[in-house]
């Protein structure tokens, strides 16, 4: 690890938020990032700030939202069937309950409760269903809400579109909506 003291780059004058002592050892390195229980990442050249008088320290994440997202999205892409802790992962990264999510696959909470905690193997369609459902809601402008997929009801035949061109990108909605 790399050491120098609060006084240059990210830390400058940076206080201990403890006991108010300056500035903060600031250590780069590798950090354990726990995702779901005993599963984790290990985030490189990350900075960890220290107080030498009081011992009190953290781990700086810049952009937390895009470090999850880009877990996410390195999870859903791993060739083999999820494992209990991406389950749970990408649940808690969706910031939904087993009982919404289960809604939203389709299945039972007690079986989502069942493949988190590893006693049953999460099932290929729910968790194909799973990873589509994590790329949809992290879809960035076309951002999808998964839990419309919860909401789903018979209807008959395929639904009647408008569809027009809008600041160079087309936009289709559903015919007799407003735009």
């Amino acid at each position: 690890m790399k050491k120098r003291s609060g006084k240059k780059g990210h830390g400058e004058g940076r206080a201990c938020w403890e006991c108010g002592t300056s500035p903060m050892t600031i250590t780069t390195g590798n950090h354990r990032y726990m995702l779901a229980d005993d599963w984790g990442a290990t985030l490189e050249g990350v900075e960890y700030s220290r107080c030498e008088k009081c011992g009190t320290g953290g781990v700086t994440i810049d952009r937390p939202l895009p470090l999850q997202r880009a877990i996410a999205a390195a999870v859903v892409r791993k060739p083999t069937r999820l494992a209990a802790q991406e389950v749970k992962f990408l649940r808690v990264h969706l910031d939904m309950q087993a009982k919404e999510l289960a809604s939203i696959l389709g299945v039972r909470k007690e079986a989502m409760s069942r493949w988190e905690n590893g006693k049953e193997k999460i099932g290929t369609v729910p968790d194909r269903l799973l990873r589509t459902v994590v790329l949809l809601a992290d879809g960035g402008e076309d951002q999808f809400d998964p839990r419309q997929l919860a909401a789903i009801v018979e209807g008959d035949g395929p639904m009647r579109l408008t569809v027009r061109m809008r600041d160079g990108h087309w936009e289709a909605r559903p015919a007799g909506k407003a735009a």
